[in-house]
């Protein structure tokens, strides 16, 4: 049995693994310098970056890792308009019956889960508890908007995981960006 090789980079900021097309990749254009590389195809040393807000927010104040502003304008574009299309999605599904919320109802239905979305802002405990299972079922997952964002979904204050549980929804929103 052959399984497809899929490439991983670390998060120079925040130091997690994700799958190369996942991330923003910064070609290295002087010492300190660098240029948003959207095609992922220039010849030079790169860095990677996630495609969030928390980590784009750490790029702008990092001393040693210099970016254009249009070029950070570029980024947070296309993480603003990634996450636009999946709160506006997760909205008309609401009423679905196959959204789950919370940490403990997700871990409670964690079995029927097949898609996971976690806040940006997600507390450091509940992540390293939700990633340990997720990478223990192998369940996809997409971090999008903060807690009050997905909070805002369901009426609440704050929402920090939500958890699909229907498989043709969930392949739709894993293929969406």
């Amino acid at each position: 049995m052959s399984s497809q090789h899929i490439p991983e980079r670390t998060c120079a900021l925040c130091r997690s693994k994700n799958e190369k097309k996942e991330l923003f990749r910064l070609a290295k254009i002087d010492e300190s310098h660098y240029i948003f590389d959207k095609e992922q195809k220039k010849q030079s040393r790169a860095i990677y970056i996630c495609k969030n807000l928390a980590c784009l927010g750490k790029l702008s104040k990092h001393n040693k890792l210099k970016i254009e502003p249009q070029e950070m304008l570029t980024m947070l574009n296309i993480v603003n308009k990634a996450n636009k299309n999946y709160l506006n999605i997760l909205s008309t599904m609401k009423n679905s019956g196959e959204l789950v919320f919370g940490v403990n109802l997700l871990f409670e239905n964690i079995n029927k889960i097949h898609f996971i979305i976690l806040a940006e802002d997600i507390s450091k405990k509940n992540e390293e508890k939700l990633l340990k299972k997720i990478e223990e079922l192998d369940i996809p997952f997409k971090r999008i908007g903060t807690m009050e964002d997905l909070g805002k979904i369901f009426n609440k204050t704050e929402v920090n995981v939500v958890g699909i549980t229907d498989k043709k929804m969930a392949r739709g929103l894993i293929d969406i960006v």
